[in-house]
């Protein structure tokens, strides 16, 4: 835009204003590569973004399935056994704990 300005200014263009004009151009031309170099960057970050984002939404949704698609008479049967398989271990280390010598030889 300044290069275009700067030639519809100028009545008479010199060797040296269109140098200038040129160096314009190629400067604008350089900055719009660098923009794009940018912009290019920022849309591989958001595509990345995207990517995790959609497999943790598959995660999530697979971990909310798993939850709650769970058998509760088959959790409370198995808690019941773990229960009783607990409670008969507390009672035999009970039993173990009071034995000692003593009461074996008598």
């Amino acid at each position: 835009m300044r290069v275009l300005k700067f030639v519809a200014n100028s009545s008479s263009l010199s060797s040296t204003d269109i140098t200038a004009a040129l160096s314009l151009a190629s400067d604008a031309l350089d900055a719009t590569s660098t923009v794009q170099a940018k912009l290019s960057s920022a849309a591989s970050q958001i595509e990345a973004a995207s990517s995790r984002q959609t497999d943790y939404q598959g995660f999530a949704q697979t971990l909310g399935t798993d939850l709650t698609g769970v058998d509760v008479a088959a959790v409370t049967a198995q808690l019941s056994t773990y229960q009783a398989q607990l409670t008969a271990s507390y009672s035999a280390i009970a039993k173990i704990q009071s034995l000692n010598l003593a009461s074996y030889l008598r």
